[in-house]
């Protein structure tokens, strides 16, 4: 028997047997890629402190998504933590704007405020988080401690 005929036999059945799905290219270069999975992607980033890749994975998730909330609140945070202090807090005043509850985007632009000096708008973030999950929840309390060493 042909070694080869068998080999191709057994590789198509293989194929034929397992579920497979292909990203189509676009044309534009790259495969399409979910928001969900971008805004994994740009978490793993700023897991690994890798600010710029962050920011440019979520610009395609927000090119894609203008007003996913958590898209915007994330890009706020990157950007925070890229320095660009400006930028960053209107992407956190979008993801309230479209969640007013989004508890880390009350948290980190309440941080922010503490940053530039702001303590009396970071306080009135703090006074949102507590309506919305009570001072026991960790964005509360991550609010609370960069109050408190900040004055």
């Amino acid at each position: 028997m042909n070694f080869k005929l068998i080999s191709a036999v057994a590789i198509a059945a293989l194929l034929a047997s397992t579920p497979m799905s292909f990203a189509v290219d676009s044309g534009g270069g790259s495969a399409q890629v979910s928001v969900s999975d971008q805004l994994s992607t740009a978490r793993a980033q700023i897991k690994s402190q890798k600010w710029d890749a962050a920011i440019g994975t979520l610009k395609l998730a927000l090119d894609a998504e203008p007003n996913n909330a958590d898209a915007n609140n994330l890009m706020g945070y990157s950007l925070r933590k890229s320095g660009n202090l400006q930028r960053a807090e209107g992407f956190y005043l979008k993801a309230l704007k479209l969640s007013p509850k989004h508890k880390g985007a009350n948290e980190y632009l309440g941080e922010l405020y503490v940053e530039i000096g702001q303590l009396d708008k970071a306080k009135q973030r703090l006074k949102v988080l507590e309506g919305i999950c009570g001072t026991g929840c960790e964005e509360y309390k991550d609010l609370k401690s960069a109050i408190d060493k900040a004055g």
